[in-house]
């Protein structure tokens, strides 16, 4: 990445670099593989709130399934990200797409 003035910035959880200044991150696909488990961004692509809400749980031992269905239910609700996550399929022409988080901008209502 340094032949086109990229610097790798190591961190101990995400792949992250810097070009001219602005900070990227690598993240892995917005599906999972074939018979893959969803995890990470890859839970809001599931499309039943139900199986999303079953995979979360589903990490761990221990979690409160009540609380993580009322968070995952307010995020759906209020979140502009999460909303547009989980229209984004819908919107894509085909399987090759990336999404762009531009972290200098703020989504109108949000973040006031």
């Amino acid at each position: 990445m340094t032949s086109f003035g990229a610097d790798v910035i190591t961190t101990h959880f995400m792949p992250t670099f810097k070009v001219k200044g602005q900070i990227y991150h690598k993240v892995g696909s917005l599906l999972p593989f074939p018979n893959g488990q969803h995890k990470f961004l890859q839970m809001y692509f599931i499309g039943d709130d139900k199986d999303e809400l079953d995979a979360r749980c589903g990490i761990s031992t221990g979690i409160k399934r009540c609380i993580v269905s009322q968070l995952q239910e307010l995020l759906h609700e209020r979140n502009y990200l999460v909303r547009l996550f989980k229209t984004a399929i819908d919107m894509m022409p085909s399987d090759t797409h990336k999404i762009v988080i531009q972290a200098d901008r703020t989504p109108a209502g949000e973040h006031v």
